[in-house]
């Protein structure tokens, strides 16, 4: 799926945020990468560009134990529901778009 302008900013403002779960877990902020939620269970289907989670390596990866892809079910059970933090992304990016235009201005 190729990715227009809108697209890439909202990866951008994403991976800005730094990962969600550290800084649910109040570690604060740390360099992420974009996670890409998938719709149902089927693995293959790529995601759309919009729903991307920020995670850190340890947070995403499967090659960590903490890592989403090492364990998705008990991932979610431990930090949230995708869709929940989906949800959480989404009212950071608008508050953080808020913010953005009103310094602008």
């Amino acid at each position: 799926m190729s990715k227009t302008k809108a697209d890439k900013q909202w990866l951008d403002d994403v991976a800005s945020l730094g990962c969600v779960v550290c800084r649910n877990l109040g570690f604060g902020s740390s360099p992420s990468e974009i996670h890409h939620v998938r719709s149902g269970s089927g693995m293959a289907q790529r995601a759309e560009h919009t729903r991307v989670l920020p995670l850190c390596s340890r947070h995403h990866r499967a090659c960590y134990p903490t890592g989403f892809h090492a364990a998705p079910k008990s991932w979610q059970a431990e930090h949230g529901s995708e869709e929940t933090l989906l949800i959480q992304v989404a009212r950071e990016i608008t508050e953080l778009r808020k913010n953005t235009i009103g310094r602008a201005a």
